[in-house]
């Protein structure tokens, strides 16, 4: 069995026309879904990029790999189901970010370091993530943040390009317009700024990473089995969908959340590192400014679900379908302007739910799912759809194989989920999050889903047994 995982970089988990909404439409992912199973609730195990693709590749939660923010390295000889993949035969392909060394900040100009081949690799573009494309190697100055702009293309050497996608940029002349704009965006924007990109869609780092997998689709042959990792940077911020892609939703509404009055009981009872990231966030911003991001961002969505329905049509067209697994996902969720918030970094519901929808060969389609499935659990399903034998001891993750194919339930009762300053384990009811050296946190998600009201005070036994349960996670 082949295997197509295809992951964008913080989509939501309630943004697809197949979850139901009306945001934006997404036929050629509806499509995997009408194919497979959804998993409604699916939970990632760190909102953020890196402990987040960390638990994936080794299924394991983040503070087993010691990957807690974006700060650390995917721990070189962790075994990794893509090393596992390959030693049993299996030509395992990236296309796009990985994440998995993001501190290097460096991707080799073709994309293809020799340290990715020993996690696992045999055919690699690997992209900078979508906020890294613009920077010079080897990486901002020491002074700050912020770095040199780009003064023009021919002065920047190949051993100054972070990766694939600036080598491609400059050799089409556009770097320059790319790097003074996403360095406008983000070093001298606001957070919640949005504006159309300086590039065409077909030069868009998305349609790079679309063309680089259809490629691939067209032209892998059938000596082995493989497993292509199609990892899209969008819709991640900078918010700056194409100008074809945004014009279709330019006049399109979308809902505005109330803002929470700051003497309300709501807002008093939020720990104070997320009322500055939420004063941070959205300082300035009108509702039309929320509105406009929100275009932007399914403008972007849709592009992806374009190149979905590519590789779709190739897969079908080759009569690759019925041999081959096709997996869609997103590493985290967006705020979105929830809690007045923005990306991600924290454990609400907005950033910690993605889009999990496994369709199989031969599968009755078209189900919904609602137990306690996590990204961790991607690790094990994958290695069981090959058929593949491993050690399963050590394990975080559960195969969702059985759930897929014969219906079975998810083994799980608690969801677990971490970041360096925060955690959070969730009942199927309550959900508590421990943030460190601060306020505390208890929801009913039944009952108040959009985790306005912190019970922690009127239900401390309640907040203490689930802080209980996840240490014994955490031993």
């Amino acid at each position: 069995m082949n295997t197509l995982l295809i992951m964008a970089d913080q989509f939501r988990g309630d943004w697809m026309s197949c979850a139901g909404t009306d945001f934006v439409n997404t036929p050629n992912i509806d499509k995997i879904a009408d194919r497979g199973v959804r998993f409604c609730s699916a939970a990632c195990n760190g909102p953020l990029c890196a402990p987040s693709r960390s638990s994936i590749a080794g299924g394991v939660y983040p503070h087993r790999l010691g990957v807690m923010s974006n700060n650390e390295n995917f721990p070189i000889d962790n075994e990794t189901y893509f090393r596992i993949l390959r030693k049993h035969g299996y030509r395992v392909s990236l296309i796009g970010k990985s994440d998995l060394h993001k501190p290097d900040r460096f991707n080799g100009r073709s994309g293809s370091l020799p340290l990715m081949y020993h996690l696992g690799f045999t055919d690699l573009t690997e992209t900078e993530g979508k906020m890294n494309a613009c920077f010079r190697m080897p990486g901002p100055p020491a002074s700050g943040i912020g770095f040199e702009d780009f003064v023009h293309d021919a002065d920047v050497p190949d051993k100054a390009l972070a990766g694939p996608y600036q080598k491609y940029l400059m050799d089409k002349g556009l770097l320059l317009d790319f790097a003074n704009d996403f360095n406008d965006r983000l070093f001298k924007k606001p957070v919640w700024y949005s504006g159309v990109s300086v590039l065409p869609a077909e030069d868009y780092q998305d349609s790079f990473i679309g063309k680089k997998a259809c490629e691939f689709l067209e032209n892998v042959n059938d000596d082995s089995p493989w497993h292509l990792f199609v990892s899209f940077v969008g819709p991640h911020d900078p918010w700056d969908a194409p100008a074809e892609y945004f014009k279709r939703f330019k006049n399109k509404d979308f809902p505005v959340p109330e803002p929470v009055p700051a003497d309300s009981n709501a807002a008093k009872n939020k720990p104070a590192w997320i009322a500055k990231k939420t004063n941070t966030a959205s300082a300035g911003m009108s509702s039309g400014d929320l509105v406009n991001i929100k275009r932007h961002y399914a403008a972007m969505i849709t592009l992806i679900d374009d190149w979905i329905g590519k590789m779709l049509a190739i897969l079908d067209s080759k009569g690759l379908r019925e041999e081959t697994a096709v997996i869609f996902t997103s590493d985290h969720g967006e705020m979105l302007g929830d809690h007045g918030q923005f990306t991600k970094n924290c454990m609400y519901e907005a950033a910690l739910r993605v889009p999990l929808i496994i369709s199989l060969p031969g599968l009755q389609g078209g189900r919904t799912e609602h137990g306690m499935a996590e990204l961790v659990d991607l690790y094990p399903t994958i290695l069981d759809i090959a058929g593949i034998n491993y050690d399963r001891a050590g394990l975080d993750g559960q195969s969702l194989l059985p759930v897929v194919k014969e219906n079975k339930k998810i083994d799980r009762e608690l969801q677990f989920s971490e970041l360096a300053n925060t955690r959070m384990i969730f009942d199927g009811k309550y959900k508590f999050i421990e943030n460190y050296n601060d306020l505390n946190e208890l929801y009913d998600l039944e009952n108040d889903p959009g985790e306005q009201e912190n019970l922690l005070p009127q239900n401390p036994f309640i907040g203490k047994t689930l802080l209980r349960k996840m240490r014994e996670i955490c031993k």
